[in-house]
């Protein structure tokens, strides 16, 4: 569907409120924004037309297009420097941790990790980068700049499709057309596609496995490894990286981790997803959690093996793991960490990471938690898609206790943290789930979760969900905001 341009039914572009020669502030430009949408009687129209291309596209969650807002979060080029400085300190935290895990026997001891999980992390990788990929979480408020991080995630962050669709989708509307030409916006997805497909590249250029494949005149075959429960699993966002990696040279092909085996000392994968059966895997992007191969350890043990004798590339490598483990947040003000630290480090970790501690801490005042729970929420220490994780609001004191005792006594391999609530900023909203009254409801104010995403120590974007609930995730009412970006002409 092409969008329309209301530009050519003669309707005045929308006015800024700024006087001349100054520069919005994200808040004038969510309001004026908004205004525009008014002036068109909620644009019910643009709406449906938005919907439709949601349901025309890639990005679906449990067989339903993904919910989305209406009205898309807007950021300045001020924005994305102040990003840009977030994600390379938070990186500068990160590469110290995980260098000195890896060298430091004693250092090694702060963390609870399964001992199959040390084994793996201390493999190593045949390249430098510590940190390749991540998306570093956290709840930011527009209005005032300030923010304090939820969560770190790693190798298998995502969330590139859903933005990059629901930017398409917002962009069939009359709302964003007139309001674009006022206000020149860009959705710079391709930092999160083109932009990691390079990264990836590059990292593998400097092994000397790539280089033994230059000398054999062979094109390198990679192959993005997933774990899916479902027995047709959605992997639409990972083919859009298979087309990439394909359009730039090299071979791709997309595998459940579990049907990877070694034939001759290759790695090879079976019932491929996309892409190729029973040909050599040279590079693996790691697009499974640990928690999974935990799951299927029997099943993943000849990827595992492959990785440990160094017959292919894997990126990220299993040193990853010491970032994306939620417990991290508990460590980091350890006496033993901060020595890593400078003291602008210290400061950031201080401000920026919510207090957190493991629920079994002796330290830790358990009785106050117990008691407030509204100040608390519990959390394993590595799962994903807000699984087992409760704020204490959520719950009456007699629920909270009981989750707290049942969190106490499981052996599920995943300890389980308390960290101090932060509430999300709200926003106005205008939520799509598909429903007939979607389409002519007024704004209502819902809360935002920010997710930055980091290519090899760089900002690479951001990816913006939202919900009505204490806990933001699709799983919980959320719905994932299009981001854009003024465009600046200076740039």
């Amino acid at each position: 569907m092409t969008p329309r341009n209301p530009a050519a039914s003669g309707k005045p572009p929308v006015q800024s409120a700024v006087p001349d020669g100054g520069h919005p502030t994200e808040e004038q430009l969510a309001r004026q924004y908004l205004q525009v949408v008014r002036g068109l009687h909620g644009d019910e129209l643009g709406r449906w037309r938005a919907w439709e291309r949601m349901e025309d596209g890639q990005a679906y969650y449990r067989g339903l297009p993904v919910a989305f807002d209406f009205l898309p979060t807007l950021f300045t080029p001020a924005s994305r420097r102040s990003f840009a400085s977030i994600v390379e300190t938070t990186y500068g935290i990160l590469r110290k941790v995980i260098h000195c895990y890896q060298s430091d026997a004693q250092f090694r001891k702060l963390f609870r990790f399964d001992p199959r999980v040390e084994e793996l992390v201390l493999l190593p990788s045949g390249y430098e980068e510590p940190l390749p990929m991540a998306r570093f979480d956290l709840l930011y408020n527009q209005q005032t700049e300030t923010f304090q991080f939820c969560e770190f995630n790693t190798d298998s962050s995502s969330g590139m499709l859903e933005n990059a669709e629901a930017c398409a989708a917002v962009a069939e509307s009359d709302a964003f057309w007139e309001f674009q030409s006022r206000y020149p916006l860009e959705s710079r997805c391709d930092e999160q596609f083109e932009g990691w497909a390079e990264k990836l590249m590059a990292i593998f250029r400097t092994t000397a496995a790539f280089k033994q494949l230059q000398r054999e005149g062979q094109v390198p075959h990679v192959a993005i490894a997933v774990c899916m429960e479902s027995p047709n699993p959605d992997v639409r966002e990972l083919d859009a990286y298979q087309e990439i990696i394909e359009d730039l040279g090299w071979d791709c092909s997309i595998y459940d981790v579990r049907d990877l085996r070694v034939e001759d000392g290759r790695l090879v994968g079976r019932n491929a997803l996309a892409g190729q059966n029973n040909v050599p895997i040279h590079l693996v992007w790691r697009f499974c959690i640990v928690v999974d191969l935990l799951k299927y350890w029997d099943e993943v043990q000849p990827f595992i093996e492959a990785v440990r004798t160094g017959a292919v590339t894997l990126v990220g490598a299993f040193s990853t793991q010491i970032a994306h483990d939620k417990q991290l947040f508990a460590l980091l003000r350890h006496p033993e960490v901060q020595p890593l630290l400078t003291f602008e480090e210290r400061t950031f970790v201080e401000e920026r990471i919510p207090f957190t501690a493991f629920l079994d801490d002796p330290s830790l005042d358990l009785e106050e938690v117990r008691a407030c729970p509204a100040d608390w929420v519990l959390k394993p220490t590595d799962w994903y898609a807000t699984k087992n994780v409760t704020a204490g609001a959520e719950c009456t004191t007699e629920q909270w206790n009981r989750l707290i005792d049942e969190a106490l006594a499981s052996r599920d391999g995943s300890p389980y943290l308390v960290q101090r609530f932060v509430a999300p900023a709200t926003s106005p909203a205008i939520p799509l789930y598909g429903r007939e009254a979607d389409f002519t409801a007024a704004p209502q104010p819902y809360g935002n979760l920010f997710g930055l995403y980091c290519h090899c120590g760089q900002f690479a974007g951001v990816y913006v969900r939202q919900g009505p609930q204490e806990v933001i995730g699709s799983a919980r009412e959320g719905l994932v905001a299009p981001a854009f970006w003024l465009k600046n002409a200076d740039e």
